[in-house]
This record gives structure tokens, sequence and C-alpha cells, in this order.
């Protein structure tokens, strides 16, 4: 199976942010600070990308609280 991954600017798009807030979130997360994307991105090269079926389902369990 396949992968398919989203860029800052969609997982912005997905959640309803500016894509310098996702970056804003990567940042604290890295470095240990309080956040809320709970995500953990992958990287290929330098460029982050996240993982199309985590995204969505971290938006399922946001809707479902």
């Amino acid at each position: 199976m396949e992968a398919h991954f989203y860029t800052d600017k969609d997982v912005a798009r997905r959640l309803n942010f500016s894509p310098s807030w996702v970056r804003g979130q990567r940042h604290k997360r890295k470095s240990g600070l309080p956040h809320f994307l709970n995500i953990e991105p992958r990287y290929i090269g330098s460029n982050p990308r996240y993982v199309a079926t985590e995204v969505e389902a971290f938006i399922a369990a946001i809707e479902a609280a």
C-alpha cells in the first residue's frame, strides 16, 4: 500500500489554519513546548510531510471530542 503525504499547506487547509501555524506547532513539538498538533512529520530530504491517514485520524478525533 502506498502512503499519501500532506505538506504543511495541505494540513493547514484541512485544519483551517495557516501554514505558518503548522510550522510553529512542529517547532514547538520538536522543542518540547506545549503544542496542539500531535502528528509526527516524516522528512523527505529536508521537507516535512505528514501521512494523510494520520492527519485524517487526528481530525476525526477532534471532531469526536
